[in-house]
């Protein structure tokens, strides 16, 4: 694609008030008059009261996930259009959340008239003629659009503000296209940092310098067809409230979010498009990333084959003379950060109908290591002379194509399908981890760790979103069918409130799980774990490397369950039921029964039981104290013991993770309501009863279990007083919670728990057998004052590899 960027000295058809000796024109969507010499950028503006988008985006970020203002990071979308207004050109925000499409010219106004809209700008006019307007815009390009100082505030970095002094325009990637304007600018945020993520990616953290681009964009010409949206199709979606509704009718209008597609023969059940969806590499890629992505990325021809459409889709690399920001390109940039952290699936869409204009994906390039660390745990693969073991890169780069295609479906404006791995992993938009398997001689394969093409799921969405609808059909029968036709397959689609939040009930969406039975892969993954952490060792352990990074291997093969945990938490008290509506295929919802529910309850259990939370001695004696220049940091374990590795802080952090999903409040009202309804369901109860028995009627011979033991009783307790005190835990369950706190007291009062079978951790047992009953009753009788202490910071996890949010998103 050829682009055309035309500079030549200004026409002297404007007045000489103003020296323009030194001003340069470049014609495109909105003219660009820049002086470089002044520091200058100037508008002509020929289109009064004509809509256009208006973007913002950030060419240049910070590198912090956490922060999360990365480089290519897309901002708001909206509608403008200049106004004049006396001797200013305003630059109005409309306000299409509220509309009126009526014939009736004053029914229009009276909406219109009802809502506010927003002046983004007021721009004084400084030349006039033959309709066009001269306005200086360097002002406007050189504020913090994209609120950068905002959101530094709102992590807690530091209070910042633009320094005009240390500002200017950025000439170089100031450019015009035919569809759009593209200004960008040097912007400086000055203040007093006070938060350690700003000073870990920033040289002088008092002054923070980004780039910020303003794109003008014009906004698609006829022809586009918005498609209603559905709650099943699993896309994002636009909405508007359409004041010209008739009475009885639903008067919120939803319409997916989608790319252009038509066929150029629309009676053919298999045609070439019109235009095709093209997807464009960033050339910073390096391989073998690079090929991965693009062989991931291409997956998606597979789906749009299935929806009639021939050549229609492809993912390529990036021409040498294109610019990622032109609007004409949907880009694929490959993004670095200090920290692994998530990649994003973002898109410019027309407000108005939903269509996507440009689709922008944000891959993480700390991502791959991460993975690389989990196959590296598992094949510990560093012995004596032996070359390194291809399967770690394998697996890596595997999961680097599914990411691709992943994030690229949110750009083709599918949202996350979670429910998808039960069903042969039917869905790249679901989050995956590596499905490992091992034989009877404990040796790991990763062969299958990843999928290497889209689902089923994909390729039904993709036809919902994109098939043409064939003459003389109804398009709302015509969609339905294919919703239909869908789950009859078996399918099922839930997003991301139900998947990600603690209080989760459903039975197969998760995050980062396998398997058709939570409770089941969690035991299968619990005993890899065991045999693995067993034999773990200096194997897993390059030569050269100090022996303390052993701890960094160490982590994610510990905590290799810990999301199987969380989906197994979910089955207790768990729901089963879908994006149901009306008259349709799918089952009513229904409680899930009481086997499923118990088994994860036991599965649960046993992954908090001394045996499985205890580090094996033999890793323990080779982990020392870090080294200058290796400082503990988040992929690491926290300790209680200075600079010595903490034994009994990776089970905290199991303990913790699984109590703080078992015992949440939502959870807890449910089990407790669900025994109402059907008496063969557990309770929350006996669900505590249970517990209660396994934590506090068990004993153990070695010293260092029955510690661990201590510390999960002791975090039981915080868990019940913070369940107990809740506000969004019901009377009948405070009330329950507290009976069995007191219960517990008078147990450790009068030496009716398990003691410890060593006579070394006796004096301990007594001693916490009596801290814990006087803990019990001061909360008891403190009125619910009690705070949870604050709990030890697990090492990071999601994204695994690397607010999925949502990913219009991601991951």
């Amino acid at each position: 694609m050829l682009l055309v960027c035309c500079t030549i000295s200004v026409q002297a058809a404007f007045s000489q008030a103003i020296d323009k000796s030194n001003w340069l024109r470049k014609e495109g969507f909105v003219t660009i008059l820049t002086d470089e010499n002044k520091g200058k950028v100037y508008l002509e503006i020929s289109r009064l009261d004509s809509e256009f988008l208006y973007v913002n985006s950030m060419p240049a970020g910070i590198g912090s996930n956490d922060i999360g203002l990365d480089r290519g990071q897309l901002g708001r979308t909206r509608i403008v259009e200049f106004r004049k207004a006396g001797n200013k050109i305003l630059l109005v925000h409309k306000n299409y959340d509220f509309r009126a499409y009526s014939d009736n010219p004053a029914e229009v106004k009276s909406v219109k008239d009802a809502f506010a809209e927003s002046v983004l700008w007021g721009f004084d006019i400084l030349e006039q003629a033959g309709g066009k307007y001269i306005v200086d815009g360097t002002t406007f390009y050189l504020q913090d659009a994209h609120m950068v100082g905002e959101r530094l505030g709102g992590a807690r970095q530091g209070t910042y503000r633009p320094d005009p002094s240390r500002s200017a325009i950025h000439y170089p990637m100031t450019k015009n296209f035919p569809k759009n304007t593209e200004v960008e600018a040097i912007v400086t945020l000055t203040g007093t940092p006070t938060g350690g993520y700003i000073r870990s990616v920033t040289p002088s953290p008092e002054a923070v310098t980004v780039r910020q681009r303003h794109s003008f964009i014009e906004l698609p010409g006829p022809g586009y067809t918005p498609r209603e949206f559905d709650p099943r199709s699993g896309y994002f979606h636009i909405d508007y409230m359409d004041f010209t509704t008739p009475i009885g009718e639903p008067i919120v209008k939803r319409f997916i979010s989608r790319h252009r597609l038509e066929k150029k023969n629309p009676e053919a059940e298999i045609s070439e498009p019109v235009e095709p969806i093209v997807y464009y590499l960033d050339r910073g890629t390096p391989e073998p990333v690079r090929s991965a992505l693009l062989e991931g990325g291409n997956w998606w021809a597979q789906a749009f084959e299935a929806a009639g459409f021939k050549n229609a889709y492809r993912v390529e690399l990036m021409p040498e003379d294109a610019d990622p920001m032109d609007v004409r390109y949907n880009v694929i940039q490959w993004v670095h950060r200090s920290t692994r952290g998530w990649s994003y699936g973002s898109s410019v869409r027309d407000p108005r109908t939903g269509e996507i204009i440009k689709g922008h994906v944000t891959l993480g390039s700390l991502r791959v290591r991460q993975d690389f660390l989990i196959a590296q745990g598992l094949l510990q693969p560093f012995e004596d002379g032996k070359p390194k073991n291809p399967k770690m890169l394998e697996m890596a780069v595997a999961r680097l194509r599914q990411l691709s295609a992943h994030e690229i479906g949110h750009t083709l404006g599918l949202a996350h399908a979670y429910a998808s791995s039960p069903t042969n992993r039917a869905s790249v938009m679901d989050y995956p981890y590596p499905l490992i398997s091992m034989d009877n001689a404990g040796n790991i394969d990763l062969s299958n760790a990843y999928d290497n093409k889209i689902g089923d799921w994909d390729k039904w969405a993709i036809k919902y979103g994109y098939a043409t609808v064939p003459n003389g059909q109804n398009e709302k029968a015509f969609l339905n069918k294919i919703l239909e036709d869908t789950y009859s397959a078996g399918h099922t689609f839930i997003s991301d409130a139900d998947s990600r939040a603690a209080s989760g009930s459903h039975p197969t969406s998760h995050l980062w799980d396998n398997g058709a039975s939570a409770s089941e892969e969690l035991l299968r993954l619990m005993k890899i774990r065991e045999t693995k952490l067993k034999s773990f060792g200096l194997n897993a352990l390059a030569d050269g490397q100090p022996e303390a990074l052993l701890e960094e291997v160490m982590v994610p093969l510990y905590l290799m369950h810990r999301y199987q945990i969380e989906a197994t938490s979910k089955l207790i008290g768990g729901v089963d039921y879908t994006y149901k509506v009306k008259r349709d295929n799918q089952p009513v919802q229904s409680r899930l029964d009481a086997v499923k529910q118990m088994a994860a309850l036991n599965a649960m259990l046993a992954a908090i039981r001394p045996e499985n939370l205890a580090v094996p001695e033999q890793i323990l004696a080779l982990i020392p104290p870090r080294p200058m220049g290796y400082e503990r940091n988040r992929e690491t374990f926290p300790s209680r013991n200075g600079l010595n590795f903490d034994p009994l802080a990776p089970g905290e952090n199991i303990v913790d993770h699984s109590f703080s999903f078992l015992f949440e409040s939502s959870r807890a009202n449910r089990l407790h309501q669900q025994k109402l309804f059907d008496s063969n369901l557990p309770s929350f109860s006996e669900v505590l009863n249970k517990t209660i028995d396994e934590v506090f009627n068990r004993s153990y011979q070695a010293d260092y279990l029955s510690e661990i033991n201590l510390m999960t009783r002791n975090r039981l307790v915080d868990h019940l007083m913070n369940l107990a005190k809740d506000p969004n835990t019901t009377a009948p369950v405070k009330a329950i919670t507290r009976a069995k706190l007191s219960e517990i007291a008078y147990w450790n009062q009068n030496g009716k728990t398990a003691d410890a079978k060593s006579s070394a951790t006796k004096e301990t047992s007594d001693s916490f057998r009596r801290y814990l009953a006087q803990k019990i009753n001061v909360f008891l009788q403190d009125k619910e004052e009690f705070k949870i202490p604050e709990m030890l910071k697990i090492p990071d996890g999601a994204p695994i590899g690397s607010r999925d949010l949502s990913c219009d998103f991601e991951y």
